[in-house]
């Protein structure tokens, strides 16, 4: 008996790593093609035949083309922890600055394929009334950054941190989807800090 719970197990250790390695495939195969042909050019059928699997198969791990943006979306925002961790030192404000400085400039680095990634999220958060999962990260991130300062006497503010969070998500997510192509990372990140400054009295108390 305890033989054949070992097998099991195995078994299923095995199918779990395989299942991990395909997706992974599919993303890699995924992400070269549209970063070579543009997303819109690229077919299921193309992913598939590269990736080495049959579309049936694509469509056991994406239900359709655009949750490749999705998970890509996702796969970004595990770099958030990083990202804050580096910035540990100066006020709240300049904190959260360099917070999106950071992520700023992993946008460009993919601008054009992380900019479709940003329009599908949202699609996807208003189609479904849920909130995706990499802005829930970002804005919790934030929020507890928010909360830590107010907790420590390093920021004074009347609102709630969630809110205040929300906020900032939001011109963040402005400043990607609305700003001009042609802008490089120093008069994005100019445009950012405006819009933060005009926010930022009515989020301190100062």
């Amino acid at each position: 008996m305890t033989v054949v719970i070992v097998i099991i197990g195995v078994n299923s250790l095995l199918r779990e790593v395989r299942k991990k390695k395909v997706m992974e495939t599919i993303t890699e195969v995924a992400f070269d093609l549209f970063k070579q042909k543009g997303y819109q050019h690229v077919t299921v059928e193309e992913i598939a035949l590269r990736s080495g699997i049959a579309k049936g198969t694509f469509f056991n791990y994406f239900q359709k083309k655009e949750h490749l943006l999705l998970h890509l979306a996702n796969s970004y925002s595990q770099l958030m922890d990083q990202v804050v961790q580096r910035h540990r030192e100066g006020t709240i404000k300049e904190r959260l600055l360099h917070i999106l400085r950071d992520i700023l400039s992993i946008y460009l680095q993919h601008s054009d394929l992380l900019r479709l990634t940003l329009v599908e999220t949202i699609r996807s958060t208003i189609e479904t009334k849920e909130v995706s999962t990499n802005l829930t990260m970002f804005r919790e991130t934030l929020r507890t950054l928010l909360e830590e300062a107010i907790r420590s006497g390093a920021l004074r503010s009347r609102w709630d941190p969630n809110m205040s969070a929300s906020v900032i998500v939001g011109l963040f997510l402005n400043t990607l989807i609305h700003g001009s192509p042609s802008l490089n990372e120093d008069e994005l990140y100019e445009a950012l800090l405006r819009q933060l400054d005009v926010v930022w009295e009515g989020i301190a108390d100062e």
